[in-house]
């Protein structure tokens, strides 16, 4: 049965919990649940059994862990074809030839983060993904369905595999389980949705993650972004510790009435996550199967783009917008010496001093080795969405870097641009379209760029009727009227003004490179100013400029909210009203400052080899290795901790700045004397509790600790409760910290407690992870319950008797 066309017909019902309902049937935690498709069969089957009872419409395969790169973790990385094939069989083998019953093949995260911020590649990933969906999709699967996404860049990666490696249709669902309702790396569910609406995605949504409740503005922000059906299934509540077990406090009658909200709010198809039962599934059957999905309204057209941590609105309600233009080689000797070395370092300063000027995204232009050097280009794409959090403007001609380029954005790019030649759209919109990518079109084509404004509006309105024709909506579209220096003639201005004007009556958002006008003249910000205000009256959405002039950016940002298009001012106060921010003049030019202080901007700014040679610089100066540990190294660690406190640093940022501190820190190893003078550092040993493969957050929590000046003993992930209390004793640590990701896994927690308690009782423990609360925590007699990494610090300060 063909799944597109049932999702405009009625709601479908999905399955609910997997292993929560192994563990129910054996009693046992299993570490690899997959394994269960070849060696014990017989329970799957049974709880796939009790969901088509339930109403179920698609049954979930056992496979969410079945990518080679996690089964690895069990050792069973051979067996990737068995076990994934055998899930699929033993879905068949339940439906029993009801051919209206869809099979639902699961595709779970790989349990890795992607370089830098973990130790995969993107290939590695990507051929992990094109593996088990090859699998699934010959084993006899309906569609794919990609869970539980925790970072926008392995999504993206998982559904272009997906994509490329069967002709099924795909579904995506991300999981939003860190505070403030983002997704391990830092993505809210706007920057998440974006970074894969404009793809051919057939399905996304949102699964797992905290109480239902939080589900609720998660669709409503996702329904603001993309017309695709909406896939919801939640977890039966937060898990709460009763007797020697775990329990959901959702019972069925509770959930079902999520369910019917999240009907409401326009989802296309709802079931269960963890914790959920086939009763829980009967019920939402009784509730909505049959129904016809909500018509949802029309969603307001404006430009939309994102990075994995922020977003960039163009047009319809949002502000005027600016686009930092200053990485770019042209009339930039510094940078052309730099780029022509091979060297990327002045383009992460460049990105970072934008950023800070308040610019809104970047656009990126290597000159011509961007352009002939596709893995070079790309490599500047990686470091600049790890430097800074802004979206950025892919401004390269040549389509085999874009690729590269766009294979590794972890959000919806800008390619820049696409112009009316036949060459450049049929070799671009193709590629934009494939990774989802929003378009610059340009007013000019093969005659070049008219003189007249209603010979480039044709141009423009040609563009954007081929863009549409191709399955780009306006809100992947900017339009640029084309900037001509008025030093040439002075009538050019008019004829842009003029053609801006147009363009906005086509329903298009606009954007415009505004240093050109002014180009061969004297005083070019004052003629810049001038004509950014009169491109605003005639409804400018975004300018690519310089972000460090200051004087036109306020320009920009007061004559933007003039124009109507601030209400209440709110964005012009937020720009300009009393708030915290990152010092820009502070970091313009490490070169400039003294040496112990451009070692502490190395170590914020994540300069690995800057730091190590300003570190060795200090020894030579005379200064002892216990005076710059103390003095530079921790308070440049406690401000990365204060930016990522306060969101201006996400965990790319505190990765390079971890990077930067060990590197230093190996240098001053032969010259560390501890001073009784000096205040001990807190000694904490962390480790993801027996059973549980899964340790991206306890990484995290370990790269925040390490930031802050705490000594971590990290062991790893699976560890037994004898190794953790064995290491605490022998390293005379004062903390433990546990994590756990599967609610399988928690009561191994409780073993540490009680082991810990006999052999080291001055010893205290922390507890943390998606399925772990406070009550759980009290349950178990843990000293404190942290609920990320922050929390945490903040937790141990207090146990210590530190202020925090």
């Amino acid at each position: 049965m063909n799944l597109m066309p049932l999702l405009e017909e009625r709601i479908l019902i999905l399955d609910g919990g997997i292993g929560t309902e192994i563990l129910k049937r054996t009693g046992k935690s299993f570490g690899c649940p997959e394994l269960l498709n070849v060696t014990e069969g017989d329970i799957i089957f049974d709880i796939h059994e009790a969901y088509i009872r339930g109403g179920a419409d698609i049954l979930t395969t056992n496979t969410f862990g079945g990518t080679r790169i996690k089964l690895d973790d069990y050792s069973c990385g051979d067996r990737v074809e068995v076990i994934n094939s055998a899930g699929v069989a033993i879905a068949k083998k339940a439906r029993r030839g009801k051919k209206q019953i869809l099979i639902a093949g699961s595709m779970g995260p790989t349990g890795r983060l992607i370089a830098p911020l973990g130790k995969i590649e993107e290939k590695q990933a990507y051929d992990a993904y094109a593996e088990q969906a090859g699998i699934l999709a010959r084993a006899g699967a309906d569609f794919l369905l990609i869970e539980t996404q925790i970072d926008t860049l392995e999504a993206r990666i998982a559904y272009r595999a997906a994509r490329d490696s069967s002709s099924l249709p795909v579904a995506l669902t991300f999981s939003f389980p860190m505070e403030g309702g983002l997704t391990v790396t830092g993505s809210d569910p706007d920057a998440a949705v974006l970074s894969l609406a404009s793809t051919d995605i057939d399905i996304i949504g949102i699964n797992c993650g905290g109480h239902p409740d939080d589900f609720k503005p998660y669709i409503e922000r996702f329904r603001a972004h993309t017309d695709k059906p909406l896939m919801v299934y939640a977890n039966a509540g937060i898990p709460e510790k009763k007797g020697d077990g775990l329990v959901y406090p959702l019972g069925p009658e509770a959930y079902a009435e999520h369910a019917v909200s999240f009907f409401e709010l326009g989802a296309n198809v709802i079931g269960g996550c963890c914790g959920t039962t086939a009763e829980h599934i009967r019920l939402i059957t009784k509730k909505l199967k049959g129904k016809k999905p909500r018509r949802r309204k029309p969603r307001e057209v404006y430009f939309r783009s994102s990075s994995r941590n922020s977003v960039f609105f163009a047009g319809g309600p949002h502000p005027f917008r600016s686009v930092g233009e200053n990485i770019n080689p042209f009339g930039r000797k510094a940078l052309s010496r730099d780029l022509d070395k091979g060297r990327l370092k002045l383009v992460r300063d460049l990105a970072r001093s934008q950023e800070q000027a308040g610019a809104d995204a970047l656009d990126v232009n290597l000159g011509k080795d961007g352009e002939r050097k596709p893995k070079f280009y790309c490599s500047a794409i990686k470091e600049l969405q790890t430097v800074g959090s802004l979206p950025l403007f892919l401004d390269n001609s040549r389509s085999e870097s874009l690729e590269e380029a766009l294979f590794v954005y972890a959000g919806k790019a800008v390619v820049n641009s696409v112009n009316g030649k036949k060459e450049s759209y049929e070799t671009l919109f193709p590629l934009a379209k494939k990774y989802g990518a929003g378009l610059i079109l340009l007013a000019m084509d093969d005659t070049g760029i008219p003189q007249k404004s209603k010979d480039r509006i044709r141009i423009i309105e040609r563009l954007v009727d081929r863009a549409i024709s191709f399955g780009f909506g306006l809100d992947d579209l900017l339009a640029d009227p084309l900037v001509l220096t008025v030093s040439t003639s002075q009538q050019n201005a008019v004829e842009t003004l003029d053609t801006l004007e147009g363009i906005k009556s086509l329903g298009l958002s606009t954007i415009m490179g505004l240093s050109n006008v002014s180009f061969g003249l004297p005083r070019r910000t004052l003629i810049n100013q001038a004509f950014l205000i009169m491109a605003l009256e005639r409804g400018l959405d975004a300018a690519i400029l310089n972000p460090l002039d200051e004087a036109l950016m306020s320009l920009s940002n007061a004559g933007g909210a003039l124009s109507g298009r601030d209400p209440g001012f709110y964005h012009f106060i937020q720009k300009f009203g009393k708030r915290e921010e990152i010092p820009a003049r502070e970091i313009k030019d490490v070169r400039r400052l003294p040496t112990d202080k451009a070692l502490f901007q190395a170590i914020v700014e994540g300069e690995k080899n800057q730091a190590v040679t300003l570190t060795r610089r200090l020894l030579k100066e005379g200064h002892s290795g216990l005076e710059i540990l103390e003095n530079i190294l921790a308070p440049a660690l406690r401000k990365v901790g204060e930016y990522y406190k306060n969101k201006h640093y996400f965990l790319p940022q505190l990765v390079l700045s971890a990077e930067a501190t060990e590197a230093a820190s190996k240098v001053l190893e032969a010259h560390l004397k501890i001073s009784g003078k000096a205040q001990k550092r807190l000694k904490i040993v962390m480790a993801t509790v027996e059973g549980d493969l899964h340790d991206i957050g306890k990484n995290i929590v370990c790269l925040v600790l390490r930031n802050y000046g705490y000594e971590v003993f990290d062991m790893g992930k699976n560890v037994g409760a004898e190794a953790i209390v064995k290491k605490a004793v022998g390293e005379e640590a004062q903390f433990i910290g546990l994590s756990a990701l599967m609610t399988t896994t928690m009561d191994a927690m409780n073993e540490v407690v009680f082991l810990k308690n006999r052999l080291a009782p001055q010893v205290r423990v922390l507890v943390g992870g998606a399925a772990v609360t406070p009550a759980f925590a009290r349950g178990i007699g843990a000293d404190a319950y942290g609920k990320d990494a922050l929390d945490a610090i903040r937790k141990i300060e207090a146990l210590a008797g530190r202020k925090k």
